[in-house]
């Protein structure tokens, strides 16, 4: 029987890492944020104290004071894994950085310590080879941005992840809310992100094209199939697109009209320069220059709004 999940170490505290941490203590657990510099963690906190209040400020969440009492920050990995039941890992994306760091877990964390990476897309097994001790204990867990509103958490377990953990980790999203989808087999990027990728280089190559602005490609995500996306996935999409023979009469009989549309879609792997410009200047001029924070202030109060109109919704 393992011990039950009580305190957890956030290793990496940039923005993920400070989502992480945020959503973590409000539901109750123990949290250690971990970073190389005193500087970098200090600015984290400032942040992670933000994100707690503006939850329980939106009902997201109770007693602010009492969740950012349960946070602490450390500068020593090995302080903040002595013990650490599960550590969510959000260091740099590379190979190399996070074998690096999961050795060096591997050797400090109690045995039964779960060690989850953020990454947005490397590969467990890779990352895992690195593991000299309990490799089976390491798996992905990959957040969705904002990391403290976004619920779909992806699980990405490597070649030598157990079965356990898979369960343990599942268990946990669910007890913080998270909406877990566990990949049944590893593929770069996992399901989102390679959506996303897909959806980015046709908006990219729209722009560069001269076919439309980058504020009017915005506006057709979110004035269009974004309204549908937030309540169904494009299977139920194109279920319901296709009336009563849904989605089978869709595929069978209106799909095909569409080949000739991918025949003039993008298919460069790498952007144009072009095109990075376009989409630089695009965003500028569509946000008027406003800070950052500002944007994320105005987008999360949004999120709040349809997170709580969609609530736990079902079919």
């Amino acid at each position: 029987m393992y011990k039950e999940i009580e305190t957890i170490a956030c290793v990496g505290a940039g923005l993920v890492g400070q989502g992480w941490a945020a959503i973590f203590v409000l539901k109750g657990f123990k949290v250690i944020l971990e970073d190389l510099k005193s500087e970098k963690l200090d600015e984290a906190f400032r942040r992670v104290k933000g994100h707690i209040r503006f939850l329980v400020e939106a009902g997201l969440g109770e007693d602010a004071e009492g969740a950012i009492g349960r946070v602490r920050i450390t500068t020593e990995l090995e302080d903040a894994l002595q013990e650490a039941d599960y550590v969510q890992e959000s260091i740099y994306e590379s190979y190399e950085a996070k074998r690096s760091i999961y050795r060096e877990m591997d050797e400090a964390a109690p045995r039964e310590c779960i060690l989850a990476s953020s990454t947005s897309g490397l590969l467990m097994t890779e990352i895992q080879r690195a593991v000299r001790r309990f490799p089976e204990r390491c798996i992905v867990a990959h957040p969705w941005n904002p990391v403290h509103l976004i619920p779909l958490v992806e699980i990405c377990p490597g070649e030598f992840t157990s079965k356990e953990t898979i369960y343990r980790t599942r268990d946990l999203m669910e007890r913080i809310g998270k909406i877990p989808v566990v990949l049944r087999k590893e593929v770069p990027g996992f399901i989102g992100n390679r959506l996303s990728a897909a959806l980015w280089r046709e908006a990219l190559d729209l722009v560069d094209k001269g076919v439309a602005s980058v504020e009017d490609v915005d506006k057709v995500v979110w004035a269009g199939p974004g309204l549908r996306w937030a309540l169904m996935g494009p299977f139920m999409t194109y279920h319901l697109g296709g009336g009563a023979g849904g989605i089978g009469y869709l595929m069978r009989h209106i799909g095909p009209t569409k080949a000739a549309w991918l025949e003039t879609m993008a298919k460069w792997i790498q952007p144009p320069e072009t095109a990075v410009e376009k989409a630089i200047n695009g965003v500028e001029e569509m946000t008027g220059g406003r800070p950052v924070e500002e944007l994320e202030r105005w987008r999360d109060e949004r999120l709040v709004n349809l997170i709580k109109l969609l609530g736990e919704k079902r079919f």
